[in-house]
């Protein structure tokens, strides 16, 4: 048996019972080769994976189903068209025209090959390559005798996957809210903290990017060169609790002239991130602004959009603290329009 089938089929039921008794030791045969050219592991013991797999042929049965109902229709509707004239093209019989009804024909054919081909590649994909493998490892170390299941299938996988991956990403967040509770509670638990982050900002003299220290207690400028705007960032605490709950950013125009479309813009962003409390956070936030003319957003890849807007929205990458280094937070830019 080899290890892709080479015709399209529906899944047969001991496939079925096979993807569901896992055994780990087989688990990674014919899995896709990573960059390194080492298998990446599946575990066959997760319950996501298996759904995953069974969604996978779920899909893949309902694809035969699909093509077995309208390859042959689709391909003799022209035909159909010699006795009813709506069929053919503008409301035209192909009867009035041999040469249409013959491009017709071989349009319609066209079009059902390209289908069957899409199904191949998908059958054969590298999604369903390690499916195909595991099915064939507990074949073979069943001997081919697998108990029968009904041949029908008793649950909708899809769904059953999109309520398990949520189950999975609601554990993600609350690992994430734990995270940052820590952080939050280290970063509040000094008076001074705040200073030590602004010298670690400092000390990167991130090109075009000026910290200006101010007198007044947890109060800094930022200038941004390029940008030719200027922030004012003040903490803000709550009372009897450690640390600053909060810092808050506004405008700073020069005398004379109110903060402009453009400033404001960016100082709503900066006001509705979260993590207020973060003042390295926000200070990597307000840098990503330094080359706001020249960055475009992420989304239409644009510097600006039809209204002649720059992209002054910032959404926070994801990203892991490295070892021994204070952590860093980088942004995509976005147009208001592109969010």
């Amino acid at each position: 048996m080899s290890a892709v089938p080479t015709t399209a089929a529906p899944a047969a039921p001991g496939t079925l019972t096979a993807i569901a008794t896992p055994q780990v030791n087989s688990a990674t045969q014919g899995a896709p080769q990573a960059a390194n050219g080492d298998t990446p592991p599946l575990d066959w013991e997760s319950e996501i994976q298996l759904v995953s797999s069974l969604a996978k042929l779920q899909e893949l049965e309902r694809k035969i189903h699909e093509l077995r109902q309208l390859v042959p229709g689709k391909l003799l509707e022209p035909l159909q068209s010699l006795t009813n004239p709506k069929w053919g093209p503008q409301g035209s019989s192909f009867a009035d025209s041999p040469v249409q009804l013959r491009e017709g024909l071989e349009q319609a054919a066209r079009t059902q090959l390209a289908n069957i081909e899409n199904f191949k590649s998908m059958w054969q994909g590298p999604e369903l390559q390690p499916v195909w493998a595991h099915v064939e490892s507990r074949l073979k170390d069943s001997a081919g005798q697998i108990v029968q299941p009904t041949g029908m299938w008793e649950r909708d996988y899809d769904v059953l996957l999109e309520e398990l991956l949520k189950v999975e990403r609601g554990k993600d967040e609350e690992l994430l809210r734990e995270d940052e509770e820590a952080e939050r509670a280290k970063a509040q638990s000094s008076e001074g903290e705040w200073q030590g982050v602004v010298e670690s900002f400092i000390q990167r003299n991130l090109p075009g990017v000026r910290v200006i220290k101010e007198q007044e207690t947890l109060s800094l400028a930022i200038a941004l060169v390029k940008a030719g705007v200027i922030f004012h960032v003040a903490g803000v605490k709550e009372p009897d609790a450690p640390g600053v709950a909060d810092w808050h950013v506004s405008s700073r125009a020069p005398p004379g002239r109110v903060p402009t479309k453009l400033e404001n813009s960016m100082t709503e962003c900066l006001n509705s991130r979260p993590r207020k409390w973060d003042l390295a956070f926000l200070l990597d936030m307000i840098s990503s602004y330094a080359d706001l003319k020249q960055t475009s957003c992420v989304k239409c890849n644009k510097l600006t959009n039809n209204s002649a807007q720059l992209p002054t929205i910032r959404r926070a990458q994801s990203t892991q603290p490295s070892q021994g280094e204070p952590r860093t937070f980088a942004f995509d830019a976005l147009h208001s329009s592109c969010v």
